[in-house]
């Protein structure tokens, strides 16, 4: 691993944040195949967002997410930051995707991610 990554995993574990939410959907080991970066589209539901797109996402039965992508708010700059943190350093993810917040097509936000070590 180069400077550029240690320095951008030292950047992600200085910002850590805990969110608490009342439902979500939880898929463990995911490799980010792409990121999207959003600002301002036509329209307001893609406003402003992060999207991580996967190859596959096996949402569990029940959740009202589905598609292969979830969704950050670009004010949510730490787990933007994380993104592309395990992004850069070919790490895979867990996230925690939660329907009572604001939907974005069938695509669900991320309440957190965490980072898994290779």
């Amino acid at each position: 691993m180069n400077k550029l990554n240690y320095f951008l995993l030292l950047l992600v574990l200085s910002a850590t944040s805990h969110v608490v939410s009342a439902t979500g959907y939880s898929v463990n080991g995911l490799s980010i195949s792409y990121i999207r970066v959003v600002g301002d589209y036509p329209g307001t539901v893609y406003d402003n967002s992060i999207e991580l797109h996967f190859a596959a996402i096996a949402w569990p039965e029940g959740s009202s997410c589905s598609g292969v992508r979830v969704y950050i708010d670009a004010d949510n700059s730490h787990m933007v930051s994380a993104a592309y943190a395990a992004y850069i350093a070919g790490m895979t993810v867990d996230i925690y995707a939660d329907d009572a917040l604001p939907m974005r097509g069938p695509n669900c936000e991320l309440s957190y991610m965490d980072i898994n070590k290779p």
